[in-house]
């Protein structure tokens, strides 16, 4: 019987599962533009991902990918250059695929975090998977602790002005995973996470 079940998964999605035999030392910083935080009715536009490791981010270790999608399938609005851009895009399936096996079994980090997770696991379920596995941290709920407030949201240029982390001009969405990185960093050594 539990072959069976096994058998209905897609390889990515076993080969994913199976990296959880072991602990991972690394951290995946994650971003995701999206049309809105809907579940049910919203899509991803693009993500990106970078990997720490020993306390240094490995750009050579980066991934960004826009997803293709038909006007049709999500409302056009503030986000109508990924919809009509000469961008290259990957299907969802093929870019989800992607980004699992990029993050195997590392820890994802992020701003509003599971957020996002909510979001691929809606993505996921499309394709058959399960939910991620990952152990996840925020890098809001870490300032909260660092200003030793209780739930307030921070926005990501109030944190990196905070931490005199320039501000870029977020023209992708890899400019946000990489603020999101160095302010991961700063926050990690503050609260002393190993």
């Amino acid at each position: 019987m539990l072959q069976w079940l096994n058998n209905k998964y897609p390889e990515f999605w076993k080969k994913y599962t199976s990296s959880f035999k072991e602990k991972s030392d690394r951290y995946v910083v994650l971003s995701i533009e999206s049309t809105g935080l809907n579940t049910s009715k919203d899509a991803i536009l693009a993500f990106s991902a970078v990997s720490i490791l020993n306390d240094k981010i490995t750009i050579k270790d980066a991934l960004e990918i826009y997803v293709s999608h038909t006007k049709s399938e999500v409302e056009i609005n503030q986000n109508e250059f990924l919809l009509v851009s000469k961008v290259a895009k990957k299907t969802e399936s093929e870019a989800i695929e992607l980004l699992i096996n990029f993050i195997g079994n590392a820890t994802i980090i992020g701003h509003r975090v599971y957020q996002d997770i909510e979001l691929l696991n809606t993505s996921l379920a499309k394709l058959d998977c399960g939910k991620l596995k990952n152990e996840a941290l925020d890098i809001e709920i870490m300032f909260n602790k660092v200003k030793d407030t209780i739930d307030k949201k921070y926005a990501l240029e109030e944190m990196c002005t905070y931490f005199s982390v320039p501000v870029n001009d977020r023209i992708s969405v890899a400019d946000d995973t990489f603020s999101i990185a160095i302010l991961f960093l700063k926050l990690k050594t503050i609260l002393k996470i190993k």
